[in-house]
Order: C-alpha cells, then structure tokens, then sequence
C-alpha cells in the first residue's frame, strides 16, 4: 500500500480532494484502491492547540472518484512498514484495523454519532456533535468509533466551520439541584424540542422553564429601570446568601475528600445541607437562601411545557430549563452567556454576570412563534420548528411512507420516536429511537426517509453552505 506523509502546511482534506480530482479527469490512471496518509493535526479545541501525527487509511469506491471507507489513528513508527506491506484493498484494511483494535467506517454512507456526557451540577448534557476541551463526539465503525474531529480533518462537511451543535439537556429530577443557570446569549441561538417530562416531578406531565420576566412583577414598578433595579438587589442579596452557602459546602467537600471544583453527587449535597440546617450557626443561612429564591424567583416568568413542544429561544431573553424536562437542543456552536443567577455554586467561573445581562436582556413579554407547517397529509408532516440566521430545523412525521428533503449540505436526524430506514442507491440503514446520523453532503438529498409503520424524526441543516 502506497504510504504518504503530508507537509505540516497542506491541508489533508485539500490533498485528498485533489487527488480525487485527477481521477475524476482521468479515471484510467487508479491503480490501487487504497492507501494511507500520514498528517499532523492541531487539536484546536484544547488549551494551547496541541499538534498530534495521524494515519488515515483511506479506500476508494470502485471509480477511484470517491472515498468508500475510512480509518484513523495516531501515528507510530513501527506501523509504517506494517501498513507498507498490506495490498491496497479493503479486505486488507479491515484485517489490519481489527488486529490493532482501530475502527473503520463507510464514509459515503450515513454517519451514527457517537455522543459524549458530559456532567453538569443540574444533571448532565449529551454532546452529539459537541467538539471542545470538555469532550469530543465520535462516529461509529466497525470495532469502535473514530474521534469526529479527526475524521471532519478529512472530510469537512461545513468548510471547516464548526457543526451545529446538537445535543440533549437532561436535568435531575430534583427541584432544588436539577434547575439549569439562569442566563441569556448575545450571539448563541438555540431551540429546544422537549422530548421527556419526569412524572415524579411534575406528576400532571407539565413541566416548565424560566422565560424572561413576570409580566405582572413588571406592573409593580413605574418602568423598565426601577424593575432592573429591583431585581438586581434582589440578585444580589441572594448572591451574598448563596456563597456564604457555598463555602460552608466546599469546607464540607474539603473536610470529607471530595473536589469543591467538580459536581458534587445531589444526595451528598442533600445531607450537608441538612447537617447545616440543624446547626445552630447555619440553620438561619439555609432559611434565608430559600426565601430569598423565592423572592428572587418571583420576578421570573414560568413557561409550563409538555412533551413534544418546541421553544425557540431569543436572543437576550433570560432563560432555564427546570428539573426532570428532558430537551433535545440545536444551538449555534459558539460558547458565550452570561449568567444572571443559578441556585448553586457556578463551578464554570467564580462570577455571575447579572448587572451587565441585565443592561442588555429584553425584559419585555414575548410571544414564542409555533411551528410552521410545511406539508401535510394522512402520511407526511413536515414543521418549520425554527429558521435562524445559520440554520434551520424541521420536525417530519412519517406513517408508512417515504420522504425525500430538499434540504442541501449535510444535515443532522434524530429520531424521536418509532423506527426509521434511510435508503440511497441500493442501501438501507435502519436508524433507532435516540441516534443522531450525520448525513454527509453528498447524500442529504439523495436519501430517502422510509417508515413501515409511524415514526417522528428532526432534521437540521445549515442555511448557507460553503464549498471547498
């Protein structure tokens, strides 16, 4: 097998792409249908972007114009000659990959991501195309799966711009530790689709989440200044209150071997707190931390949701998610917010950010747009959930049919609920509750969406595509 060792200033994707090109101009001159491919790869999602050497083992489709299937692993000197001897097919990249336990997968085909958990003070986030220091989504092959950044390296699906960011929020159930920051962005947008309510929680099924301000709290003072005002000295008040809290906790954590840094289990939480409350000196400080959340609470806006709504959320509008409301999230994959309060220890920073949230949130009542529908009849439903300024989301029902989106460039499904078959040329991929595929922009919309049954699925693609 032919082995290639990229300078350090060639882009792989660009190499790659050049490569198929002579093909493509003249398809005679493929020999072998495979080789490997030796580059660097700066990881810019870690502190200081640390360079790492890569082998990418790529085969082609039998025209030599595309790449079929794909492995990736770090470098090694004694694997250079190992991947030299093998013959330049797949039979012999598959025998390789499984002796060394490295994954390979169908690039053509539709990508299943592997997500990432990541753990939270109010529960814990599910990344599926998260890609950042905290943790890095994956793609599914045979024999494991390869780390999704490395793979985009080779095959950038967005110019290398960064993917939309889906991912599920799933809070506790718990009504004091299972409530999200509450917090506004400036550039970030976001829109959640509510896929789960805890009956323990909310036993009617109706959950909630904290959207903006009380129109009625708002009528108690004569204008937006005094209400800022008010409620800033009410935030600020409970702020005192929360890390005094808060340092009698990390002494706790210190005092029984725990991180004072890193989410402290709920139930642990649960009994410090206690202890603190039948003590003399800190019983009147956990008092005074719950009533001045309730005060504090009182100048917020409690939007109650169910399973299956949707919730675009605007920009500069204060917002939280409330315990035991499971959401699945599309956001724009940028990191920015600005946290006006959160009924526990921020572990993220050491400052809550809410006179300067504050000077900028819209405080006003809004209206939440509902869904658009598209299309509709006894088989298909397809929703406008959300069309924001770089990408959109569709809700599509399905009832023993098919469906085939105009959509361009690639696109994230999830499927919510039934069975779901994707189908392009003579393959078929069945796609389960809970999966999220990636499908590559060569066959967003040459695949087709099939249910033999009922099925309900959301489907996002980016507004603008860049070509390479």
């Amino acid at each position: 097998m032919k082995f290639f060792s990229l300078d350090e200033n060639v882009r792989p994707d660009m190499w790659i792409e050049e490569q198929l090109s002579k093909t493509r101009v003249a398809p005679e001159i493929v020999n072998d249908q495979a080789f490997a491919l030796h580059f660097k790869y700066a990881q810019s999602y870690l502190p200081d972007q640390p360079t790492i050497e890569l082998i990418a083992l790529i085969h082609l489709a039998e025209s030599g114009c595309s790449v079929n299937y794909l492995s990736i692993f770090p470098f090694a000197v004694e694997l250079v000659a190992v991947i030299q001897s093998l013959l330049p097919d797949l039979e012999s990249i598959r025998r390789f990959t499984a002796k060394n336990h490295f994954s390979v997968f169908n690039v053509s085909a539709p990508w299943i991501l592997d997500p990432v958990y990541i753990p939270k003070p109010w529960g814990q986030e599910i990344w599926f195309t998260g890609i950042e220091m905290r943790g890095q989504a994956a793609v599914q092959g045979d024999n494991g799966s390869l780390p999704l950044p490395w793979v985009l390296s080779l095959f950038p699906q967005t110019n290398h711009q960064p993917l939309i960011l889906l991912k599920v929020l799933d809070p506790l159930p718990d009504d004091v530790y299972g409530d999200l920051y509450f917090e506004l962005h400036e550039e970030k947008q976001e829109v959640y689709v509510v896929t789960h309510v805890d009956k323990q929680a909310w036993p009617n099924g109706k959950g909630a989440i904290q959207l903006g301000f009380a129109p009625e709290k708002r009528c108690e003072y004569e204008n937006v200044d005094e209400f800022k005002k008010a409620y800033l000295n009410t935030v600020r008040a409970y702020e005192q209150v929360r890390r005094a809290l808060d340092e009698e906790l990390d002494e706790l954590c210190r005092l029984n071997h725990f991180n004072s840094d890193e989410a402290i289990p709920v139930e642990q939480l649960k009994d410090w707190v206690k202890q603190l409350s039948q003590s003399i000196e800190n019983k009147e400080l956990v008092q005074e931390e719950k009533r001045l959340k309730e005060v504090m609470n009182s100048f917020i806006n409690h939007l109650p949701l169910v399973v299956g709504d949707t919730l675009a959320i605007p920009k500069l509008v204060p917002h939280a998610l409330q315990h035991g409301v499971r959401v699945v999230e599309f956001q724009t994959p940028v990191y920015e917010r600005q946290i006006l309060s959160f009924a526990q220890k921020v572990l993220t920073q050491n400052h809550w950010d809410t006179e300067r949230a504050l000077s900028i949130a819209n405080i006003d009542h809004l209206q939440i747009p509902l869904p658009e529908m598209l299309f509709s009849n006894e088989q298909i439903k397809v929703e406008k959930i959300v069309c924001f300024d770089d990408f959109l989301v569709h809700r599509v029902s399905i009832n023993s049919s098919s469906y085939q989106s105009d959509l361009s460039g690639y696109s994230l499904v999830m499927l919510i609920a039934g069975e779901l078959s994707l189908m392009w040329d003579a393959h078929r991929q069945i796609v389960s509750v809970g999966e999220v595929v990636l499908l590559p922009r060569t066959l967003t919309n040459h695949c087709r969406f099939v249910a033999e049954d009922s099925c309900l699925f959301l489907h996002a693609s980016p507004r603008v595509v860049d070509t390479l």
